[in-house]
């Protein structure tokens, strides 16, 4: 094989790790930020609940 070819076939593979370390990352930022997301709504329905609650009685 030619120099140039074995370079661009590395080339081709670090790029395709790279992007998928980077879709990864990306992906489990994405699901600490709906884990957050979902425990602000939990409290917040609840909260909202005990409000509620207090103005009955």
């Amino acid at each position: 094989m030619d120099g140039l070819a074995i370079l661009t076939i590395l080339l081709g593979f670090f790029t395709a790790v790279f992007w998928m370390v980077v879709g990864w990352r990306a992906m489990r930022a994405h699901e600490r930020i709906a884990d957050s997301i979902e425990k602000i709504a939990h409290a917040s329905d609840s909260l909202s609940q005990q409000r509620s609650g207090n103005q009955i009685n």
